[in-house]
Protein backbone atom coordinates (compact mmCIF):
# COMPACT_ATOMS: atom_id res chain seq x y z
CA UNK A 1 0.00 0.00 0.00
CA UNK A 2 2.84 2.24 0.76
CA UNK A 3 3.52 2.11 -2.99
CA UNK A 4 -0.08 4.39 -3.92
CA UNK A 5 1.38 7.32 -1.07
CA UNK A 6 4.14 9.22 -3.20
CA UNK A 7 5.30 12.59 -3.67
CA UNK A 8 2.72 14.73 -5.62
CA UNK A 9 -0.39 12.09 -5.02
CA UNK A 10 -3.32 14.41 -4.12
CA UNK A 11 -5.51 12.64 -1.15
CA UNK A 12 -8.69 13.75 0.29
CA UNK A 13 -8.63 13.82 3.99
CA UNK A 14 -11.24 14.09 6.61
CA UNK A 15 -11.25 14.37 10.58
CA UNK A 16 -14.21 14.37 13.25
CA UNK A 17 -15.79 17.49 12.06
CA UNK A 18 -16.74 17.41 8.48
CA UNK A 19 -16.22 21.03 7.93
CA UNK A 20 -12.70 20.09 8.42
CA UNK A 21 -12.46 18.22 5.12
CA UNK A 22 -10.34 19.02 2.43
CA UNK A 23 -7.97 18.05 -0.29
CA UNK A 24 -4.18 17.53 -0.29
CA UNK A 25 -1.30 16.43 -1.29
CA UNK A 26 1.66 14.37 -0.46
CA UNK A 27 4.74 16.93 -0.23
CA UNK A 28 7.65 14.29 2.00
CA UNK A 29 7.68 10.63 2.66
CA UNK A 30 9.51 9.73 6.06
CA UNK A 31 10.23 6.21 7.40
CA UNK A 32 7.23 6.37 9.86
CA UNK A 33 4.96 8.48 8.45
CA UNK A 34 4.91 11.31 5.16
CA UNK A 35 4.14 15.22 5.16
CA UNK A 36 0.66 16.41 2.72
CA UNK A 37 0.14 20.39 2.19
CA UNK A 38 -3.68 21.40 2.71
CA UNK A 39 -5.07 23.13 -0.10
CA UNK A 40 -6.87 25.13 2.36
CA UNK A 41 -5.90 25.47 6.15
CA UNK A 42 -7.95 23.56 8.38
CA UNK A 43 -7.93 22.69 12.04
CA UNK A 44 -5.89 19.45 12.78
CA UNK A 45 -4.62 18.20 15.83
CA UNK A 46 -1.56 16.08 16.96
CA UNK A 47 -2.88 12.20 17.51
CA UNK A 48 -5.85 13.41 16.33
CA UNK A 49 -7.63 10.32 14.32
CA UNK A 50 -8.10 11.42 10.40
CA UNK A 51 -9.08 9.12 7.21
CA UNK A 52 -7.72 9.97 4.03
CA UNK A 53 -8.92 8.50 0.62
CA UNK A 54 -7.99 8.78 -3.07
CA UNK A 55 -7.97 6.99 -6.68
CA UNK A 56 -6.04 4.32 -7.62
CA UNK A 57 -5.90 1.77 -10.63
CA UNK A 58 -7.27 -1.03 -7.88
CA UNK A 59 -10.31 1.59 -7.38
CA UNK A 60 -10.56 3.99 -4.18
CA UNK A 61 -8.29 3.61 -1.27
CA UNK A 62 -9.10 4.33 1.70
CA UNK A 63 -7.18 4.37 5.16
CA UNK A 64 -7.54 5.88 8.64
CA UNK A 65 -4.91 6.93 10.72
CA UNK A 66 -3.45 9.74 13.23
CA UNK A 67 -2.02 13.21 12.91
CA UNK A 68 1.64 12.63 13.88
CA UNK A 69 2.27 16.90 13.98
CA UNK A 70 0.86 20.20 12.28
CA UNK A 71 3.01 23.37 10.58
CA UNK A 72 0.38 25.63 9.56
CA UNK A 73 -0.71 23.79 6.12
CA UNK A 74 1.72 20.85 6.35
CA UNK A 75 0.18 17.57 8.23
CA UNK A 76 2.83 14.80 9.14
CA UNK A 77 0.71 11.61 9.18
CA UNK A 78 1.48 8.10 10.56
CA UNK A 79 1.68 5.42 7.30
CA UNK A 80 -1.84 4.02 8.40
CA UNK A 81 -1.91 -0.30 9.82
CA UNK A 82 -4.24 -1.10 7.66
CA UNK A 83 -5.98 0.15 4.15
CA UNK A 84 -8.69 -0.84 2.05
CA UNK A 85 -9.53 -0.65 -1.49
CA UNK A 86 -13.30 0.48 -1.63
CA UNK A 87 -15.53 -1.43 -4.78
CA UNK A 88 -15.23 1.07 -7.85
CA UNK A 89 -18.32 0.58 -9.09
CA UNK A 90 -21.31 -0.36 -6.40
CA UNK A 91 -23.67 0.26 -9.15
CA UNK A 92 -23.71 0.93 -12.98
CA UNK A 93 -24.37 3.82 -14.81
CA UNK A 94 -26.09 4.56 -17.97
CA UNK A 95 -25.90 8.11 -19.95
CA UNK A 96 -28.12 10.39 -19.49
CA UNK A 97 -28.55 14.06 -20.78
CA UNK A 98 -30.28 15.88 -18.99
CA UNK A 99 -30.40 19.84 -17.52
CA UNK A 100 -30.73 19.68 -13.89
CA UNK A 101 -30.48 22.28 -10.99
CA UNK A 102 -28.11 21.87 -8.38
CA UNK A 103 -29.22 24.12 -4.93
CA UNK A 104 -27.57 24.58 -1.56
CA UNK A 105 -28.52 27.38 0.76
CA UNK A 106 -26.46 30.18 -0.86
CA UNK A 107 -26.91 29.52 -4.26
CA UNK A 108 -28.61 27.84 -7.64
CA UNK A 109 -26.33 26.22 -9.94
CA UNK A 110 -27.58 24.79 -13.66
CA UNK A 111 -25.41 21.43 -14.51
CA UNK A 112 -25.69 18.79 -17.14
CA UNK A 113 -26.00 15.27 -16.26
CA UNK A 114 -23.89 13.24 -18.79
CA UNK A 115 -24.27 9.56 -16.62
CA UNK A 116 -26.39 8.59 -13.60
CA UNK A 117 -26.71 5.31 -11.36
CA UNK A 118 -28.90 4.42 -8.22
CA UNK A 119 -25.21 5.34 -6.12
CA UNK A 120 -24.57 8.89 -7.87
CA UNK A 121 -24.02 10.99 -11.26
CA UNK A 122 -21.52 13.21 -13.28
CA UNK A 123 -21.93 16.41 -14.04
CA UNK A 124 -20.82 19.39 -16.39
CA UNK A 125 -21.09 23.36 -15.06
CA UNK A 126 -19.96 26.04 -14.84
CA UNK A 127 -18.91 26.83 -11.71
CA UNK A 128 -16.78 24.57 -9.66
CA UNK A 129 -18.82 22.27 -7.48
CA UNK A 130 -17.37 22.02 -3.84
CA UNK A 131 -16.38 18.60 -2.62
CA UNK A 132 -18.43 16.94 -0.17
CA UNK A 133 -20.70 19.42 -0.15
CA UNK A 134 -24.67 18.63 -0.58
CA UNK A 135 -26.39 20.11 -3.33
CA UNK A 136 -30.33 19.33 -3.53
CA UNK A 137 -31.90 18.00 -6.86
CA UNK A 138 -34.92 16.82 -8.15
CA UNK A 139 -35.02 14.60 -11.03
CA UNK A 140 -37.80 13.31 -13.58
CA UNK A 141 -37.07 9.77 -14.05
CA UNK A 142 -39.24 8.33 -16.03
CA UNK A 143 -42.50 10.24 -14.88
CA UNK A 144 -41.10 9.87 -11.63
CA UNK A 145 -39.92 13.10 -9.53
CA UNK A 146 -36.98 11.61 -7.15
CA UNK A 147 -35.75 14.76 -4.67
CA UNK A 148 -32.18 13.45 -3.65
CA UNK A 149 -28.73 15.14 -2.33
CA UNK A 150 -25.84 15.07 -4.28
CA UNK A 151 -22.61 14.90 -2.88
CA UNK A 152 -19.42 15.57 -5.50
CA UNK A 153 -16.38 13.61 -4.04
CA UNK A 154 -14.33 14.54 -7.42
CA UNK A 155 -13.73 17.11 -9.73
CA UNK A 156 -11.98 17.81 -13.01
CA UNK A 157 -11.88 20.91 -15.55
CA UNK A 158 -12.51 19.39 -19.16
CA UNK A 159 -12.84 22.15 -22.38
CA UNK A 160 -13.56 24.79 -19.44
CA UNK A 161 -16.20 23.47 -17.79
CA UNK A 162 -16.08 21.09 -14.40
CA UNK A 163 -16.83 17.76 -14.32
CA UNK A 164 -18.15 16.82 -11.12
CA UNK A 165 -18.81 13.01 -9.86
CA UNK A 166 -20.55 12.41 -6.32
CA UNK A 167 -22.67 10.20 -4.54
CA UNK A 168 -26.64 10.62 -3.57
CA UNK A 169 -26.80 10.93 -0.14
CA UNK A 170 -29.29 9.59 2.64
CA UNK A 171 -31.19 8.31 -0.83
CA UNK A 172 -34.66 6.83 0.15
CA UNK A 173 -34.94 2.97 -0.79
CA UNK A 174 -37.90 4.47 -3.04
CA UNK A 175 -35.59 6.23 -5.00
CA UNK A 176 -33.01 4.15 -5.00
CA UNK A 177 -35.26 1.05 -6.85
CA UNK A 178 -36.72 3.68 -8.99
CA UNK A 179 -32.32 4.48 -10.73
CA UNK A 180 -31.58 0.23 -10.31
CA UNK A 181 -34.83 0.00 -12.76
CA UNK A 182 -34.34 2.84 -14.91
CA UNK A 183 -30.49 1.67 -15.24
CA UNK A 184 -31.35 -1.49 -15.83
CA UNK A 185 -34.12 -0.94 -18.33
CA UNK A 186 -31.61 1.26 -20.34
CA UNK A 187 -29.07 -1.00 -20.47
CA UNK A 188 -30.72 -4.02 -21.97
CA UNK A 189 -32.48 -1.10 -24.52
CA UNK A 190 -28.95 -0.43 -25.67
CA UNK A 191 -27.20 -4.03 -25.99
CA UNK A 192 -30.61 -4.13 -28.34
CA UNK A 193 -29.27 -1.76 -30.55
Amino acid sequence: MRNEIIKNKEFYILSRSIDNAEECMVVNLREDCFDVRLKNIRKYEVDESVELFTMTEKGQLYFETIVKDVQDDIISIWYPISYKYLQRRQYSRVHLDNEVELNNKEEKIYARISDISAGGLKVYTKEQLQLLKEYTISLDIENKKLDMVFEPIRTEVLNNEFVSSGRFKNITSYNRIALVQYCFSRQIENSNK
